[in-house]
């Protein structure tokens, strides 16, 4: 395995990935550039140093002009391949498969030119003497080097027939860089990744226009979008949105738009020029079936019609003969037929049918354009719309408060089922569900990954693993499990007073809480009418939100246990006295309602919100002088409240010294700096944003206590 160059591995290895469309269109062995045939006798050690290197060189790299898209998707792919390669046991099954699908690929791409050989050899009785350098020039363009061109031709004759001579090609200008053409591409096509849909053709098909549309309406157009684009929440799909559109203020507006077409010519000549030489190598013309789909594809690449004849006329003259006329374009849209808005139902049934009823309405309102009145036939799908958009709001309601107390396990299938259904109707902050769907995914295997390492870790390890795994996934059961075995003790108090009432579409459940002087954790469990129970969640808070309780109809039965590491109390549950739909229960312990935070904000009293559902900071510790914890999901600040003489009471405790830490200053210090002298007892208490107000947990989300020897102890 030769030593890693940033340059040698870019031009060898990355342009190759660029090149076929992304990390999916590789292997692991060829990304991390480690040789298939050395696997067996590198180390561990060895494949993590290179896999290292690679990882550093992407970080450093990932603003690269023309391979950001690509590196973005293998950052995200990093965990995945670097485990497959971690482990040697792992490795050479993973080496066995890649070994046969580069076989098969070879395969593949050995494939057209053995067809083009055999063609060749049943018309002339071989090779004819004039064809070898074009089909050498060919094969080269698909990936055939020399030698493998040599081998696969040599068992056959070679035909002496005079050569003749085609016109030569004839240079074309591109005014626009092939650099800029090929970031837009990768753009317009991460674009439609992200989105779960084809991806945008060209720029125009982007505005939803064709080509050679006005330029005033290309201008407004790239305005509406502009603004439609601020409105969503900062992501990467709004990353890429405000590139494309700034290359559409540069090419198409304040450029010339036809510039930018002849620039797809141009691109699409390149793409297309092995075909049409193939095609004329073998059959000397070009036949008018052949013509007509190498048109089809020219228009795909975002040509208009006339462009498209030309570059594929353009192409066959290159070889020395003319492509056979086809019938010309039409000049404008044709007059309106009775049955014209037919097409629009059926392609607005076929996108409800993938799962996208935003892009079913589009077709539906063009229908009724089409037909000038609201048929039947246009009515029925309208309505078949309207319901499976109403039913994705529904969906994203019942998501809403899982994802709130990073309840993932439960947000996987819900999720799934709404991305297979409305995969285009945003939810929440314009988050799509195939977003959501794919941050679950990765919630959950990062969790499921630490489990694993926490089987075999120590004590300490284990704990934190374990933590660190509930911290991204709170209904994550056998992290639960082994904590609660990890831990054991006497068994808590039982919470009281346990009520549960309708809030909106969820169900509030709330408890008076366990008398025990621990940090304790509370276990909630619904319970159908057959007596079957389900799950709902743990929190360190008073109440819990059941977004998934049956909607309507009587408030089911819960119970509720209190646990201490490893031991939980006899479970309280509720009554027909307690199953009321009055409002929530006050809890108490937080800061007044009249205190401000550090930055003029008041604080709100946590009566059953979202700051009380969240789960505890894990991995509590004292590191190089800092506190250090690791974050709840969703948690975006954290009360820290220090007191010398004993543990503090709650987050307004009048005689504990009380900071809030954000967590941007919270990275950018590297943890929080705590008063001097020793003792010193720590809490914190987790706190959310609602409303502009900060909203702070009733009780510690984990304690610590420093002694004068600077050790923590008792978290």
């Amino acid at each position: 395995m030769r030593a890693f160059d940033s340059d040698d591995y870019r031009r060898r290895v990355l342009a190759v990935v660029h090149r076929r469309g992304g990390a999916e269109h590789s292997d692991p062995f060829e990304i991390y550039d480690i040789p298939l045939a050395e696997v067996d006798t590198l180390g561990d050690a060895a494949i993590r140093a290179r896999i290292a290197e690679v990882w550093a060189f992407w970080q450093r790299s990932r603003d690269h002009p023309r391979y950001r898209g690509v590196i973005i998707g293998l950052l995200d792919l990093h965990t995945e391949l670097s485990t497959a390669l971690a482990d040697r046991t792992t490795r050479l099954t993973l080496r066995d498969r890649v070994a046969a699908a580069r076989a098969a690929r070879d395969d593949e791409r050995f494939a057209a030119l053995d067809a083009a050989v055999t063609r060749l050899v049943a018309r002339f009785g071989g090779i004819p003497a004039d064809r070898v350098a074009g089909l050498r020039t060919w094969a080269a363009t698909q990936g055939i080097d020399e030698s493998a061109f040599a081998l696969r031709t040599r068992r056959h004759r070679i035909v002496p027939v005079s050569p003749a001579a085609g016109p030569a090609d004839r240079p074309r200008p591109e005014p626009i860089p092939a650099e800029v053409l090929r970031q837009i591409r990768a753009d317009l096509d991460e674009l439609g990744r992200i989105t779960a849909s084809a991806p945008p053709r060209s720029l125009f098909a982007l505005l939803g226009v064709s080509p050679g549309a006005p330029r005033e309406q290309i201008r407004q157009l790239r305005d509406e979008a502009l603004m439609r684009n601020r409105a969503r929440r900062p992501d990467r799909r709004r990353a890429l949105l405000d590139d494309l559109l700034a290359a559409v203020g540069a090419l198409l507006v304040e450029g010339d738009p036809d510039a930018y077409l002849d620039a797809l010519a141009a691109a699409t000549s390149e793409r297309l020029r092995p075909r049409v030489a193939a095609a004329i190598l073998v059959e000397d013309a070009l036949l008018a079936a052949e013509t007509a789909e190498l048109v089809a594809e020219a228009e795909a690449d975002g040509l208009d019609p006339q462009r498209a004849r030309a570059v594929v006329g353009a192409l066959a003259r290159e070889q020395g003969v003319t492509a056979p006329s086809l019938p010309p374009p039409a000049g404008g849209l044709p007059p309106a037929r009775a049955d014209d808005w037919r097409p629009a139902v059926s392609r607005a049934r076929a996108a409800l049918r993938a799962g996208r009823p935003v892009e079913a309405g589009k077709h539906v309102a063009t229908a009724r354009e089409l037909a000038g009145e609201t048929l039947p036939p246009i009515r029925a799908v309208d309505d078949e719309v309207r319901t499976a958009i109403r039913a994705a709001g529904d969906g994203w309601a019942i998501l809403a408060p899982l994802v709130a107390a990073g309840r993932y396990r439960a947000v996987l299938p819900a999720a799934r089922r709404l991305a297979e259904t409305a995969a285009d109707v945003p939810g929440p902050g314009n988050q799509l569900a195939g977003e959501l769907l794919s941050l679950a995914v990765a919630r959950c295997t990062t969790a499921d990954e630490l489990v694993a390492r926490a089987r075999t870790a120590g004590d300490v390890d284990r704990e934190r693993l374990l933590g660190e795994a509930l911290a991204l996934v709170t209904d994550h059961a056998e992290a639960s499990t082994l904590l609660a075995r990890s831990r054991p003790g006497p068994a808590p108090t039982p919470p009281a007073a346990v009520r549960a009432h309708r809030d909106g579409r969820s169900v509030l459940v709330s408890w008076r809480p366990s008398t025990t002087a621990s940090e304790v954790r509370y276990r909630v469990t619904r319970f159908a009418a057959d007596g079957v129970g389900r799950a709902v969640g743990v929190t360190a808070g008073n109440s819990l939100e059941d977004g998934g309780a049956p909607p309507g109809g009587a408030i089911p039965r819960y119970e509720v246990a209190a646990g201490v590491g490893g031991a939980w109390s006899t479970p309280a549950g509720t009554t027909e006295a307690d199953l009321g739909t009055d409002g929530p229960v006050t809890l108490t312990g937080a800061p007044s309602p009249g205190d401000r935070d550090e930055s003029g904000a008041g604080f709100d009293a946590p009566t059953g919100t979202a700051a009380d559902v969240l789960p505890p900071p894990a991995g509590l510790r004292w590191v190089g002088e800092r506190l250090r914890w690791t974050w709840p999901a969703g948690c975006t600040e954290m009360m820290v409240v220090c007191r010398p003489d004993g543990p503090p009471t709650a987050a307004d405790d009048p005689r504990a010294q009380a900071h809030k830490v954000t967590n941007t200053r919270y990275e950018i210090d590297g943890g929080v700096l705590l008063p001097p002298g020793r003792p010193l007892h720590v809490a914190l208490f987790c706190c959310v944003r609602q409303a502009g107000r900060l909203a702070v947990a009733t009780s510690a989300g984990a304690r610590l206590r420093l002694e004068s020897g600077g050790d923590g102890a008792g978290g």
